[in-house]
């Protein structure tokens, strides 16, 4: 049986943090599927993520999973956001130095707020995968066939009259939706922010 391939890639503009790297290289590999590593660098955020689309294309990649640079994930995160079935599939963490419980979960509403963000007290909560409207691409695996479904370029920020911006990855939710995809969050999944405070 031919095993499907999934491409673990990191959008960095300098350096992956070693917690980072560390977490990838102990992943759990699913039993039907290969797992392959690369990283994009030197290159904003939006700009990172549409090339390793174009690489996930160019090598019939069946999945891409994006971890950003600054997290870390659990073992289980290949197979358990596979166990979504779904086209896009979300881990999550806490916003960088949030003392609030603030995630980068989005429930439906019109706009990506606080009003419809999803805390971690309630994802803390959570034990099944669930719909969302988006959210970070921080820990997100994506079926290809949604690029190949997509208009390039996929990831893009938008900036407001009111100097408001909509970041790359909601950018992309939003229009994934768009084009009839589905995104979950398996709250499961939970990756760690990590960050240096300068004295």
């Amino acid at each position: 049986m031919n095993k499907g391939k999934i491409l673990i890639a990191v959008p960095t503009f300098e350096n992956i943090k070693p917690e980072c790297f560390k977490s990838i290289f102990g992943l759990t590999n699913p039993e039907n599927y290969n797992l392959f590593f690369d990283y994009v660098k030197g290159y904003d955020c939006a700009r990172a993520r549409n090339e390793i689309a174009k690489l996930a294309l160019k090598h019939d990649f069946d999945y891409v999973l994006m971890i950003d640079s600054d997290v870390s994930v659990p073992k289980d995160t290949v197979v358990k956001l596979l166990d979504c079935e779904t086209d896009i599939s979300l881990g999550w963490y806490y916003k960088k130095r949030t003392k609030t419980d603030q995630t980068v979960i989005y429930d439906f509403g019109k706009d990506y707020t606080d009003k419809n963000m999803i805390y971690g007290e309630t994802l803390l909560k959570a034990n099944i995968p669930f719909d969302i409207k988006g959210g970070g691409l921080g820990i997100a695996l994506v079926n290809v066939n949604v690029f190949k479904k997509m208009t390039y370029p996929y990831f893009k920020y938008i900036i407001y009259d009111n100097d408001t911006v909509l970041s790359e990855d909601l950018y992309f939710c939003t229009e994934a939706r768009k084009y009839g995809m589905n995104i979950k969050c398996n709250p499961n999944v939970k990756g760690n922010h990590i960050y240096e405070v300068l004295m």
